[in-house]
């Protein structure tokens, strides 16, 4: 049976969640980073060239700037360090057929921490697509690499609610990456998204989209009422794959790991958004 993927109004998504302002008074908010993540430091060192002694203060200037922006916890306790795409069990293949000359979209890409990362290890960066709702997160991704005359990802804007969204690229994706980016909407959302993701990847075996997002070992996923200030859907091993049971064509292998929540730039653990129930979850989602 086909599931048609319900129409969502784009004006009628919040991509703010109502958190417009930018107060630093809040949990997911941690005024210094003391301690640069390994993967980041290489980052900065090798591909931005940046000295270490200037490291730490050019982080701290840039996510300022973005905090005001949009107050992402993301970007409050400094997680876009992690540089998530390459934590992902999927990753030596998606380096792999990348390097080989497949697209790679990076779906709400922030500053495209993890394009960087994709183009430091070898993939060449012209067949790279990163796509995020604010531009100025772009616009700040190249002052935070230093690489605006070098980079030829190419970056744009876009509302995956939108009827035309990258119509440009349907059937032409290879890979899709969704890094911390399916929590923020409601199951019903997600399978609009769904949708979406099935139109811009090549309708053949093989197509992937990958990524991470905050989950539950609990059965059954959980929408959590303004959890940090915006309200959050935490997937479990089942219902990700009940989501990509809606899928409009074909059939999908469907992959996860639940993992603790954690990340190297934190000062004080899960204490921040509030206890020890929550988990990381990896997925994957191959087509037949």
């Amino acid at each position: 049976m086909t599931t048609v993927a319900p129409a969502i109004d784009p004006k009628s998504v919040d991509w703010t969640n109502g958190m417009k302002k930018a107060p630093r008074n809040v949990a997911w908010y941690q005024a210094t980073l003391n301690r640069v993540p390994d993967t980041a430091l290489q980052i900065f060192r090798e591909y931005s060239k940046i000295p270490d002694e200037k490291i730490l203060d050019h982080i701290h200037t840039i996510r300022d700037q973005a905090w005001e922006i949009l107050p992402y916890p993301c970007i409050g306790v400094f997680r876009f360090l992690d540089f998530p795409a390459c934590l992902s069990p999927a990753y030596p293949e998606v380096l792999e057929r990348v390097r080989a000359g497949e697209t790679f979209l990076d779906l709400g890409c922030c500053f495209g921490q993890d394009i960087r990362k994709l183009v430091h290890d070898g993939a060449p960066s012209d067949n790279i697509i990163g796509v995020d709702t604010e531009s100025r997160f772009i616009d700040l991704g190249y002052e935070l690499f230093g690489d605006r005359e070098r980079l030829k990802v190419h970056f744009c804007t876009g509302d995956v609610f939108a009827e035309d969204f990258l119509a440009e690229y349907r059937g032409r994706v290879d890979i899709i990456f969704l890094g911390s980016f399916l929590h923020l909407f409601s199951f019903e959302q997600q399978v609009a998204i769904v949708a979406q993701l099935d139109k811009l990847l090549r309708p053949k075996a093989g197509s992937l989209v990958f990524g991470r997002h905050m989950a539950t070992e609990e059965k059954g996923g959980v929408l959590r009422r303004n959890a940090l200030g915006w309200d959050l859907y935490h997937h479990s091993s089942e219902t990700i794959k009940q989501l990509w049971d809606t899928a409009p064509d074909g059939k999908w292998d469907v992959s996860s790991t639940l993992v603790p929540y954690k990340s190297e730039g934190w000062d004080n653990g899960v204490n921040w958004q509030g206890g020890n129930d929550v988990r990381q979850q990896y997925f994957s989602a191959k087509r037949l």
